[in-house]
Formats: structure tokens, C-alpha cells, sequence
């Protein structure tokens, strides 16, 4: 009986649109967009061979894209504070 005044974690979500799960994805996607764009560039500049610069590109824009998603605002503050032509 102590049990019933529990509600199910179903009634307990706070479904706040601001805050919402689609956040996470506008994070995960700019993340992953901005990723690819870095990615590309350093390695254009690293590797002479098509597959290595794919491959570190695709590396990075999922990291990249990962931690925005996870981490959100923070991320972004995080990588703009280290992006030399920025800050």
C-alpha cells in the first residue's frame, strides 16, 4: 500500500517543450553539422588520401555531434571559448 502513492514515471515526466528531448536532437544535429565542417578541414590539411579525411571527418562531426547533444549549451560554450578566430 505504500507503493500506491507513487505515480508511474509516465505521470512523473515533465514534458516541457523548451526543454523538451527535441533539444537534444537540434544540439546533436548543429553538433554534428559544425563536427563535419572542423573535421573536414583539419583533416584536408592532415591526410593527401580521400579515405583518411573521411574517416577523421566522420570521427569528429560524431564526437562533435555526441557531446553537443549530451552536454547542450555548455558544449557550445565550451567549444566557442576554444576556437581561435572567435574569442
Amino acid at each position: 500500500m505504500r507503493n500506491a502513492r507513487v505515480a508511474p514515471a509516465v505521470m512523473q515526466k515533465h514534458d516541457d517543450y523548451i526543454a523538451g528531448p527535441h533539444r537534444y536532437w537540434i544540439h546533436f544535429w548543429c553538433g554534428l553539422a559544425f563536427g563535419a565542417m572542423v573535421g573536414g578541414w583539419i583533416s584536408w590539411r592532415l591526410f593527401a588520401h580521400w579515405g583518411c579525411v573521411l574517416l577523421v571527418t566522420g570521427g569528429i562531426s560524431i564526437v562533435t555531434a555526441y557531446c553537443s547533444g549530451r552536454w547542450g549549451e555548455a558544449a557550445w560554450e565550451w567549444i566557442i571559448k576554444r576556437l581561435p578566430w572567435i574569442g
